[in-house]
């Protein structure tokens, strides 16, 4: 009886997870709303907070047009590649676990032009 119990809950378990498993739509949310947060921590003026809105919307756009996604039915992974920086997250549950983060400081110092 015990080991039925074990396997309906495993069961259930591997439907939740495909149910919540998290699309491209949600990836673009959470970076949007991930964007704001982080902007609006620097920014305290209620104009720059308007601008952090604008540019949260616009980070969660390119990002989840940019972003490759491998879906392993219970979770997702999720690769976006920015010149040799990239971003790694898995998804799962509907949340995002970040596996790795770009280095912002050296992405910067990639984009400049020499001189």
């Amino acid at each position: 009886m015990k080991s039925l119990a074990t396997i309906i809950v495993l069961l259930a378990l591997a439907a939740l997870m495909v149910y919540t498993n998290p699309s491209m739509d949600d990836l673009s949310n959470y970076v949007r709303y991930y964007v704001m947060k982080e902007s609006q921590k620097r920014m305290k003026d209620p104009g720059s907070q308007f601008l952090s809105t604008i540019l949260g919307g616009i980070a969660g756009g390119v990002m989840s047009s940019q972003a490759v996604r491998t879906d392993y039915i219970l979770f997702s992974t999720y690769e976006v590649q920015f010149g040799k920086e990239r971003l790694k997250a898995l998804g799962i549950f509907r949340n995002f676990i970040i596996l790795e983060k770009p280095d912002l400081k050296r992405l910067k110092m990639g984009n400049r032009p020499a001189g």
